[in-house]
């Protein structure tokens, strides 16, 4: 019997393009414009939760609101998106990363007053007085912490949130900025640190990509644990009732 073809939903794959930019633009844009200020660690820890809560309320109805090719990684793992449409969402949250980045560089850069606070577009960079083996713990520790967030909020079907399931998700975004940006920035979504990465190399900032590859392997990491330890199990019991209630449907 022949599998049917996996069909890609574009309209979510431009919802994820969306709001990659957007949050790129918001979140690394209050980096940007706030670094050195006086709390600003809370103040950018703030604005990268209150992003994610919206972008995520924006979206959800279209693209499940991932906004993150990790969450992406851990429902494909979950069998909850197809790889196709894995594949598609990642290519669209790239080119809304670096949209974001740009339009950002076209806010800061010229002009009196104009500035980068950070000369990188809000990159994330190692910190000089971490190792690369404490952003790593912290990345995946941090990714993990988001991703069984958004299983038991958001795709668990016994959830009594799933509707404010954004809310949890982005607060456990703001937790982890504020225990990780002055590790690393705080990426744990390999698309956000992408973006600024590329157009900051470009407009000449130096050293953005020594260790990029922590950015992208530490988060993968700790997703795919949690969805292989976590995720498939909800998935599994979510689909079983959904055929429940299907079941009961058809038999009124």
């Amino acid at each position: 019997m022949k599998s049917r073809p996996q069909t890609i939903n574009w309209n979510e794959a431009i919802a994820e393009l969306v709001a990659m930019m957007c949050f790129v633009y918001v979140g690394c844009g209050s980096a940007a414009t706030q670094f050195g200020n006086d709390g600003w660690i809370l103040g950018v820890s703030l604005q990268f939760g209150l992003a994610i809560t919206t972008l995520a309320y924006a979206t959800a109805h279209i693209s499940g609101g991932q906004i993150n090719c990790a969450v992406t990684f851990a429902l494909v793992l979950a069998k909850q998106k197809s790889v196709a449409q894995g594949l598609v969402n990642l290519v669209s949250q790239l080119v809304g990363s670096v949209l974001g980045a740009a339009l950002l560089l076209a806010a800061t850069a010229g002009g009196e007053g104009a500035r980068d606070r950070t000369h990188t577009l809000g990159a994330n960079t190692l910190s000089p007085t971490y190792s690369v083996g404490n952003a790593f713990v912290s990345e995946m520790l941090m990714t993990a912490l988001l991703v069984y967030v958004v299983f038991e909020t958001a795709v668990n079907n016994k959830s009594t949130a799933r509707h404010n399931a954004p809310l949890a998700i982005g607060g456990a975004v703001f937790l982890a900025h504020m225990v990780n940006i002055s590790i690393t920035g705080c990426s744990i979504n390999p698309t956000r640190s992408f973006g600024p990465a590329v157009v900051a190399s470009l407009n000449g900032a130096e050293g953005l990509w020594q260790h990029h590859w922590i950015f992208w392997v530490a988060p993968l990491t700790g997703a795919g644990i949690v969805s292989l330890l976590r995720g498939r199990s909800i998935s599994k019991e979510s689909s079983a009732t959904d055929s429940d209630s299907n079941a009961g449907d058809v038999s009124l």
